[in-house]
């Protein structure tokens, strides 16, 4: 993918979208799972389309909220595709760069073998430390993305 395309992804994801930590409970398991996230929703379905077409991940409608509203139209992606994504648009991220990093560094968290022992129903529990920081970088994407800061 071309620099230009890669800007203009970037540009759009900063303006538009949100890049953070979704922090996930399974019935199954003891520990709490963490998932890497970038989504952008908007009334602009053409954008939302582009989004899908270069990077992939999902693409999706929501019903207006309001009556008379317009729909949005939302494109997300997840887990290692959000991580390889951030990665190639990094260098172009300016407003969410700060957000990016601390999703990236999830996704080394889960890379490392410590990683690899996950509450499951034998009621194993993951490494307390490798569960307390992958806590402080969900807790520091919340605070990236508070509305107002």
């Amino acid at each position: 993918m071309n620099s230009t395309t890669l800007a203009y992804l970037a540009g759009l994801i900063d303006g538009e979208g949100y890049i953070g930590i979704k922090r996930t409970h399974r019935k199954d398991a003891m520990s709490p799972i963490y998932h890497e996230r970038i989504q952008v929703r908007m009334v602009m379905e053409g954008s939302i389309k582009h989004l899908t077409r270069t990077l992939g991940g999902a693409y999706y409608c929501e019903k207006a909220r309001v009556k008379n509203g317009r729909p949005l139209f939302c494109w997300q992606a997840s887990d290692a595709l959000a991580a390889s994504i951030l990665t190639q648009l990094l260098p172009y991220l300016i407003i969410k760069n700060a957000s990016a990093k601390t999703v990236l560094r999830l996704r080394r968290s889960k890379e490392d073998p410590r990683a690899r022992r996950r509450g499951s129903p034998a009621k194993r529990t993951m490494n307390l430390s490798v569960l307390a920081y992958r806590e402080r970088l969900y807790l520091r994407c919340k605070e990236l993305n508070r509305v107002g800061v």
